[in-house]
């Protein structure tokens, strides 16, 4: 069962809405990568593409509470014979929907990622303040202080959706996120955005053939939130893994 607020000036804080359909719902295909374009992905070995999927409904997941559940798969290129030329979830039967049933109607609309070609580029970024160390934390400090500049914007964490790097403690403070199989501290995989940029670090991670749009227009509302994703509080969610081994599942935050 799924809750909203209810609007300003109207008794109590949430409202109910209609039930999530008691039938299976597919899982909604987010993201794939091909080993040729990304190596430093940890693919299994005999794999070479991964494939992102998730529930496009809120779970009450044990790492970061409401959130889509993601699964991911490891398959070989060789092994994928016939490409559907449409997505499994255009339309679903269930008990509550009746036949044919738009994806729309049953999932949560921010976590439907709208269609969108990656294009690939590496960038060099530093770790959140929190995981340096103390004295280089307070080297930081002076030199904010001397050239009002912010290491956390135009040196640390790269904004938007990547993979690996590092994460960004700037809604809660660091935390360890050990693997549940091994105990083996995981490491960031992917990074899911609810946008690629914003005010703070426009100036350093906003790609320069896209700073030519205007702040509110459409064109530039397509290039600051592609994927229509809205995660958390326009947050993100970024997957961790096990460096040991991929198979030993993962872990979550929303940041």
């Amino acid at each position: 069962m799924q809750v909203q607020a209810a609007p300003f000036g109207q008794p109590g804080w949430l409202t109910m809405l209609d039930r999530v359909p008691e039938s299976p719902i597919p899982m909604l295909g987010v993201a794939q990568f091909y080993a040729r374009d990304i190596p430093e992905i940890p693919f299994p070995e005999g794999t070479d593409l991964l494939q992102v999927l998730w529930c496009p409904n809120e779970h009450d997941l044990e790492d970061t509470g409401l959130a889509p559940a993601p699964l991911l798969v490891w398959r070989r290129v060789t092994d994928v014979a016939d490409v559907l030329a449409e997505p499994p979830m255009r339309d679903h039967t269930t008990p509550d929907g009746g036949t044919e049933t738009p994806v729309a109607d049953l999932s949560h609309e921010d976590y439907l990622p709208r269609p969108c070609v990656l294009h690939l580029e590496r960038v060099t970024e530093y770790p959140d303040p929190e995981e340096l160390p103390g004295h280089v934390q307070t080297a930081l400090n002076a030199w904010e202080d001397s050239s009002e500049h912010s290491y956390q914007y135009l040196l640390s964490i790269a904004p938007g959706c990547k993979i690996g790097g590092w994460e960004s403690w700037h809604v809660t403070d660091m935390y360890e996120l050990p693997c549940d199989v091994c105990g083996t501290e995981t490491e960031p995989l992917l990074k899911l955005a609810s946008s690629e940029w914003d005010g703070g670090s426009e100036s350093r991670w906003r790609p320069l053939e896209e700073r030519h749009l205007e702040w509110g227009t459409p064109e530039c509302e397509e290039t600051l939130e592609p994927t229509t994703l809205q995660l958390g509080r326009h947050a993100a969610l970024t997957i961790f893994l096990c460096p040991r081994s991929a198979e030993h599942g993962y872990r979550l935050t929303i940041q």
